[in-house]
């Protein structure tokens, strides 16, 4: 029977395209009977898979005896000649600092110790011991928290194209025969049987609850059920994230993306959810802690007549409509006060901006004439120098800012100016504006001011450049 099990997991691996011929895999291995498992049947498998394996344990630091199970997964790792990695987190204290649910906090340090071992060995593949009674657990918990088809569908096979999960097509009593015919004794795990936890409500009251009083074959039906709509969901991001890509306009912060309201609109309900979904996911990596309630306040915002809203999510996470682009961000703490004294002429570094500015000072040429070309005066800008009171400085934009816009006859306030070019309230703070004494001479990347423009009997010409991977451009991006 152990050879079948082998065999079923060797199909289920092939089935998914888990393992690529030479790959490093690392194994997640707790000393539990399901990770044994995991570990035994690779380890069988590894020639005929032609991979090469490494095992990962991490210390949660929330049982006194834990110590224990590292020794044991040492001796299993020393019994199969094979590398092991091993770390202790204190996890429990990471549930202090960063007021995260146990279960969060203990997955989030477990995969980040994946990672970083997998960058560190050069592993391509990180294997996880879930099973099918996993999956109808996961499936029951995210239909309780109101996930839609994408949490319906549970574990996938394979995720990001590196966690694989080769037992989810075995029961835990198929796992627990395996081990027991490889006469292994596997570590007993006291926080299982914790009712403090929802997988553990779910495991030990629910499922029995439900398997006795409705479907003696509930984790078969929940686990048909993930099948069934794993395939359909596949389809279904297909297609959003075409749209994700049409909506999606161009934005110079890898922390935002920007979706453009009018064409998000013209798709289906179902298809608008995922391209949320799909967004969401760009900025943070994942999806986790949103739920259908956060998805609707934002569809709802994105709908409603009002140009401006802003919405807080999860994880540090800000949802925000401006007019018809809507933005989803991590969160921007106030943007932090600047002033410089720019060099002239010279380079000025501008690090609080990630920029630069370069001022340079030209003669007024013999044959100039009234065709000169000039700057847009959005990132670059030129100036009648002896108008200038130097030195010239670079700071935020004030509350009771004005100017005289070049071109006009009058002076405006800023803030006016910026609403007219509808640039988002909580994006006003990062335009910069240089300043020759008291007086605005130039808001970078909008408008230069009129009284310092250069005329015909301009002696000196300062000629401005501003560069930054991250400026702000009329959209407000």
């Amino acid at each position: 029977m152990a050879a079948g099990f082998v065999q079923c997991t060797y199909h289920f691996i092939t089935q998914h395209q888990m393992i690529q011929p030479k790959e490093t895999v690392l194994v997640g291995v707790s000393g539990g009977v399901d990770s044994l498992a995991l570990l035994y049947a690779l380890h069988t498998l590894r020639n005929q898979l032609n991979c090469h394996l490494h095992i990962a344990h991490l210390d949660h630091g929330f049982r006194e005896d834990s110590a224990d199970d590292a020794a044991y997964v040492a001796e299993q790792a020393d019994r199969l000649d094979l590398p092991i990695s091993r770390d202790r987190i204190d996890v429990p204290q990471l549930i202090r600092d960063q007021k995260l649910s146990a279960e969060m906090a203990a997955r989030r340090a477990r995969y980040q110790f994946y990672e970083q071992i997998s960058e560190r060995i050069g592993a391509t593949k990180i294997a996880l011991g879930h099973h099918r009674g996993d999956q109808s657990e996961t499936v029951l918990m995210n239909l309780l928290r109101g996930a839609g088809a994408s949490g319906l569908k549970g574990m996938l096979p394979v995720r990001a194209g590196k966690f694989i999960r080769p037992l989810l097509a075995f029961s835990r009593k198929e796992i627990e025969d395996y081990v027991a015919q490889l006469g292994l004794r596997p570590r007993c795990d006291t926080t299982n049987s914790q009712l403090d936890y929802l997988r553990n409500r779910v495991r030990l009251e629910l499922i029995p609850s439900l398997e006795r009083g409705y479907n003696s074959n509930v984790q078969n039906a929940l686990n048909q059920t993930a099948e069934l709509l794993q395939a359909e969901s596949d389809y279904l991001e297909a297609v959003a994230y075409d749209a994700f890509q049409v909506c999606r306009t161009a934005s110079c912060r890898s922390d935002t993306v920007i979706l453009d309201r009018c064409l998000f609109r013209e798709y289906h309900l179902a298809l608008r959810r995922r391209i949320l979904r799909l967004a969401v996911a760009a900025v943070f990596g994942e999806v986790r802690d949103l739920y259908f309630n956060h998805f609707e306040s934002m569809l709802i915002l994105i709908d409603r007549e009002v140009p401006n809203s802003v919405l807080d999510l999860p994880n540090g996470g800000v949802f925000r409509r401006a007019y018809n682009r809507v933005f989803i961000q991590k969160s921007i703490d106030s943007y932090p006060s600047f002033e410089y004294e720019v060099a002239v002429p010279g380079q000025t570094s501008l690090p609080p901006l990630d920029a630069e500015m370069i001022a340079t000072v030209v003669e007024r040429p013999m044959d100039c004439t009234a065709a000169d070309k000039f700057p847009d005066g959005k990132f670059e800008a030129v100036f009648d120098l002896d108008r200038l009171q130097l030195p010239l400085k670079l700071r935020q934009r004030r509350d009771g800012d004005r100017f005289q816009p070049f071109g006009m006859q009058g002076r405006k306030k800023l803030k006016d100016l910026l609403i007219d070019a509808k640039i988002p309230r909580q994006e006003r703070g990062r335009v910069p504006v240089l300043m020759s004494r008291d007086e605005i001479i130039w808001v970078i990347g909008y408008r230069t001011s009129e009284p310092f423009k250069v005329r015909t009997e301009t002696k000196r010409r300062l000629y401005l450049s501003y560069s930054s991977s991250t400026k702000i451009d009329q959209n407000g991006n």
